[in-house]
This record gives C-alpha cells, sequence and structure tokens, in this order.
C-alpha cells in the first residue's frame, strides 16, 4: 500500500512540475477554457430543467435506469434479485 501511494505521490509531483513549467498565459488559458467548459455544461443542465419543466405535465418525468437484460424481454435472463413483487410505491400503484 505505501508503494502505491509513493507511486501516486510521484506522479502528482510530475503533473504539478509540469504545470509549474507551463508560461503563466498559457496557464491562465487553460483555466478560462475549463471555467468556460464547466459554466456551458452548467447552463446546458439549467436549460434542460427548464425545458422539462415547461411542458404540458410540468412535471419531471424521473425513473430508474433498466438494465438491458431486463428490458429486452428475455425470461432466461430474468433474476430473482431483480423483480419486485411490490404492488405500491411511495403510496402510487405502480405501471
Amino acid at each position: 500500500m505505501k508503494n502505491f501511494r509513493n507511486t501516486i505521490e510521484t506522479e502528482l509531483e510530475k503533473l504539478d512540475n509540469r504545470w509549474q513549467a507551463l508560461p503563466l498565459k498559457t496557464q491562465c488559458r487553460y483555466v478560462i477554457i475549463l471555467f468556460a467548459f464547466y459554466l456551458t455544461m452548467g447552463v446546458g443542465v439549467l436549460v434542460k430543467v427548464c425545458y422539462d419543466l415547461g411542458k404540458e405535465d410540468r412535471q419531471m418525468e424521473i425513473s430508474h435506469i433498466e438494465s438491458p437484460s431486463i428490458s429486452d424481454g428475455s425470461s432466461a435472463r430474468k433474476d430473482s434479485t431483480i423483480i419486485n413483487y411490490k404492488k405500491y410505491r411511495n403510496g402510487r400503484e405502480r405501471k
């Protein structure tokens, strides 16, 4: 474990030295580009949320991610731990 930690520390030191070796103008450019990307992603998420809330029903559709092995309909791939026999969820009947 110590060897693994030392390896990570040396690699991080190498990356830090490479970053410090870059000219200040290049460092600023990289920071601005990454911040612009982060800002674009944030605005995109906000636009998507506003779009979903602006629909007619005014509710966001939140559902579970389904496994491809379940959604393809083959009974051979069904697992007993994945099947949920509950009829109601959060006081509402399941679809």
